[in-house]
């Protein structure tokens, strides 16, 4: 018997992912983050927070929101297709587990599933901390190689071979997925991107010095 080794599937699915949970609320956590309204149809637009300390005038406001509220409505529509070919990546990995872990034997089983929820608990009590994790020495994010090989897990040659085979079966549906979500983040940045150099067409001089001053602090 020897120590079962999996295909670095985490390399594959776009570590944004990091373990993002279900991807509607992934999707959310980072629209936040940039600034991206819970619903297209808001009716109140927000001023980005990074003007915040700038002396804007009504015109320039409302000028912003309509920049805003435009480019709103295609984030949604590309985070809505992130977040459902994410969701697919998570299931097709958790599939991929479940069909590994058919496989095992009973007592293998129990040790993989305790191991999940031993990693489970200590991403919850992470979650409620400062603490991160050291880049350094983290390993990729995936559910099947934390699950099967931190778990130390040893397979027979049989569950090996079997492990490998549907590894291949699931190889290029996870690549195409990988695929997608990376071409969707980089349609995500070129519109944060696109709505920043517009918002900035409307600033003043000293406004766009005090922004670029903002960007470097």
């Amino acid at each position: 018997m020897k120590n079962y080794r999996m295909f670095s599937i985490g390399a594959m699915t776009w570590a944004v992912a990091g373990a993002m949970s279900l991807a509607p609320t992934v999707a959310q956590e980072r629209a936040d983050k940039v600034g991206l309204p819970p619903k297209a149809a808001s009716a109140s637009v927000a001023i980005p927070t990074c003007l915040a300390s700038l002396t804007l005038t009504s015109q320039q406001q409302e000028k912003i929101k309509e920049i805003v509220r435009e480019y709103d409505a295609d984030l949604v529509s590309v985070w809505k297709q992130f977040g459902d070919r994410y969701l697919e990546t998570i299931r097709t990995e958790s599939s991929l587990l479940a069909a590994i872990e058919d496989n095992l034997t009973e007592p293998q089983r129990n040790q993989a599933r305790e191991q999940r929820r031993k990693t489970a608990q200590h991403q919850k009590v992470l979650a409620g901390t400062d603490v991160k994790p050291n880049q350094a020495t983290a390993k990729p994010a995936s559910a099947v190689e934390d699950e099967i090989a931190i778990a130390g897990i040893s397979l027979t040659p049989e569950q090996e071979a079997a492990a490998d085979k549907l590894q291949q079966k699931y190889l290029s549906h996870l690549r195409s997925l990988n695929r997608d979500i990376q071409g969707l983040h980089t349609r995500l940045v070129s519109l944060e991107a696109d709505k920043l150099v517009e918002i900035e067409n409307v600033l003043t001089k000293d406004q766009l010095k005090q922004l670029r001053e903002i960007r470097q602090d």
